[in-house]
C-alpha cells in the first residue's frame, strides 16, 4: 500500500512539474513576443530635385547608401548616418 502511494504521489509530483515547466515556457514566449522591437519611422529631407527617385538601396553597419535618379540631375549617392540620420556623404556619378 506504501508503494501505490509513493507512485501516486510520484504521478502528482511530476504531473505538477510539467504543468508548470508548460507554463513557464509560454509566458516567456509571450513576453519575447511582446517586447520585440518594431521598425523605428524616420522622415528624412535629401534636398533633391523634384522628380528624383531612390533607385537602390544598400546599408553597411552604421550607414544607408542611396542611390538616387533623375530630377534633372546625374545620378548621386547619399549615405546617411543612421544614428542620427545625418547626411555623411553625396557622390555625383557622370
Amino acid at each position: 500500500m506504501d508503494k501505490l502511494k509513493f507512485v501516486k504521489a510520484l504521478v502528482f509530483f511530476l504531473t505538477a512539474t510539467i504543468i508548470f515547466g508548460m507554463i513557464l515556457a509560454g509566458v516567456t514566449i509571450y513576453k519575447k513576443v511582446k517586447h520585440t522591437k518594431s521598425a523605428e519611422t524616420v522622415t528624412l529631407n535629401l534636398n533633391q530635385p523634384q522628380n528624383s527617385r531612390i533607385a537602390d538601396i544598400k546599408t553597411t553597419d552604421g550607414a544607408i547608401h542611396l542611390l538616387i535618379g533623375n530630377g534633372q540631375k546625374n545620378d548621386r549617392i547619399i549615405s546617411v548616418r543612421t544614428s542620427d540620420y545625418s547626411t555623411i556623404a553625396v557622390i555625383n556619378l557622370n
